[in-house]
């Protein structure tokens, strides 16, 4: 089922820009939400979940408890979701992260097929500006970078490889 596009829109100040869409990002644009702030999610992929959007090889599952990768600060969701297995599978994580924004009415601040390609903090303003790949500028008082640890490839160096070790390619 394809993603839909969450809407754009022509704002461009903001309380609090939110880069990455994963169950960080998404966590805190409900928490700031909630604080009366303007916040916006500028999310890089075609959808929101992070690490479970993009990794869909098979056999792709949670390595913790199902339950302990949920969101606790709801216990209206906990007692709404039922997860069918203790290690739950990437589909059931995705369909589990789509639940709690549909539930929380998060996808209206959200803006997909956005890249940050750059983010500035001016000192004079105290604001930050990111502008993005399409050239885009935007501007809050607070940036988080929400992207998680994985939203990067990391290849070895192989020139600080031990002496001897054999690795791929040679």
């Amino acid at each position: 089922m394809p993603e839909p596009s969450y809407q754009n829109t022509d704002q461009s100040d903001y309380d609090v820009l939110v880069v990455g869409a994963g169950f960080a990002g998404l966590y805190a644009l409900h928490r700031f939400r909630s604080m009366g702030l303007r916040v916006r999610v500028l999310e890089s992929g075609a959808g929101i979940g992070g690490t479970w959007f993009w990794n869909r090889y098979p056999g792709a599952r949670c390595d913790i408890e199902s339950m302990q990768y949920s969101y606790s600060f709801s216990d209206e969701i906990q007692q709404q979701w039922n997860w069918s297995q203790h290690y739950a599978p990437q589909p059931e994580i995705l369909r589990y992260i789509h639940f709690v924004a549909d539930k929380l009415d998060l996808k209206r601040d959200i803006q997909l097929n956005t890249h940050v390609a750059a983010a500035t903090f001016d000192e004079r303003q105290r604001r930050w500006e990111l502008q993005t790949s399409d050239g885009r500028r935007l501007s809050s008082r607070f940036a988080v970078m929400a992207t998680g640890c994985l939203s990067t490839a990391r290849v070895p160096d192989r020139s600080k490889c031990r002496a001897g070790a054999s690795s791929p390619g040679t």
